[in-house]
């Protein structure tokens, strides 16, 4: 089994995910073929969020993380 490395930064709320001293930031090491909903059942994130790698907006809760992705993790905004 491989392992690779991504860096997840999250925003807001979600930054409770992680402990304070990360200040919402912080390297992951996960099985290669690990995807979007197991990163966020990992860090227990079951609001509704939007998601970018490396820059663009992934929709796909099964994209599958590449070695040195760059994940970050918005909380969806919504309002009434």
């Amino acid at each position: 089994m491989s392992l690779i490395k991504i860096r997840v930064q999250l925003y807001s709320i979600l930054r409770d995910s992680l402990p304070p001293e990360t200040k919402g930031l912080t390297g992951l090491v996960i099985t290669q073929g690990s995807n979007l909903d197991d990163l966020l059942t990992d860090l227990d994130i079951t609001k509704k969020v939007i998601i970018s790698v490396n820059g663009n907006q992934i929709l796909d809760r099964f994209y599958q993380f590449q070695n040195g992705d760059e994940v970050k993790i918005f909380s969806s905004i919504s309002g009434g």
